[in-house]
């Protein structure tokens, strides 16, 4: 097939087209953000205040989601709390 004027900027357009393409999410979801999607708008709210206040611990938090039937780890509660960061989970600040 005959290389047209018309190719590489077809080319280059898709190329470029790349970079506004989300990249691949790798790994399982964020517990964290799966236990705030699957409650009610008032629980959600709640466990977002508490987790931006610092002076509740990830272990406390990752206690009280147990004592309530979800299997999330301290480790896991103060991932998300880095969310955005480089050492975060991948949830949306």
């Amino acid at each position: 097939m005959p290389v047209t004027d018309k190719e590489p900027v077809g080319l280059a357009a898709d190329l470029d087209a790349l970079t506004e393409v989300p990249a691949a999410r790798k790994g399982p979801p964020c517990s964290v953000g799966a236990v705030l999607t699957s409650v009610d708008e008032e629980t959600a709210a709640t466990l977002r205040r508490i987790l931006s206040t610092r002076t509740v611990s990830s272990t406390a938090i990752a206690e009280v989601l147990n004592q309530h039937g979800r299997s999330i780890t301290a480790y896991t509660v103060a991932r998300h709390r880095r969310r955005g960061e480089a050492n975060g989970c991948r949830c949306t600040r």
